[in-house]
């Protein structure tokens, strides 16, 4: 876990570096890679996903472009048939904006990949609470309750 944690650091930090380099330096998105890459630097992964919680608790400005970032890099994993990291990327970005349905319904979608319908009845349940406009969500629950389940399809990132 603690090595993920790391890989999922840097893919953050890859990923946002771009959004850091274009933003002016006291920008809300250069505080907030200034924040990561700080924790990043202590090596220490307790410390590393407390700075990415510390960005959802807060609503810090960048957070839709790591919680994007996470929730792509958790679809890379899923597509290439990884559904075990997948899983653990998707459960650390919804542990890190837990009020994010999207993240939600992309961890139920790789637990659904696993085979664990309870489990992703459960988290599509979740999805639907904080967005009860969600049509993906709804729709699934109701082909996993009636027994019609579908496995995974490349592409849908919902």
């Amino acid at each position: 876990m603690n090595r993920l944690r790391l890989a999922f650091a840097m893919a953050i930090l890859a990923s946002s570096a771009g959004a850091a380099q274009s933003a002016p330096i006291n920008s809300p998105q250069a505080e907030v890679i200034g924040h990561l890459a700080a924790a990043f630097a202590t090596h220490d992964p307790a410390r590393i996903t407390y700075a990415f919680r510390a960005m959802g608790d807060y609503g810090m400005p960048a957070a839709d472009i790591v919680e994007s970032s996470v929730n792509a890099m958790g679809y890379r994993l899923l597509e290439s048939g990884e559904i075990d990291a997948a899983i653990e990327v998707f459960d650390l970005n919804t542990g890190t904006f837990p009020l994010s349905a999207n993240a939600w319904d992309s961890l139920a979608e790789a637990v659904m990949a696993k085979g664990d319908h309870e489990r992703a009845i459960w988290y599509y349940r979740v999805s639907l609470k904080l967005d009860p406009e969600s049509s993906n969500a709804a729709r699934m629950i109701e082909q996993i309750t009636s027994d019609k389940t579908p496995g995974y399809t490349s592409g849908n990132n919902s």
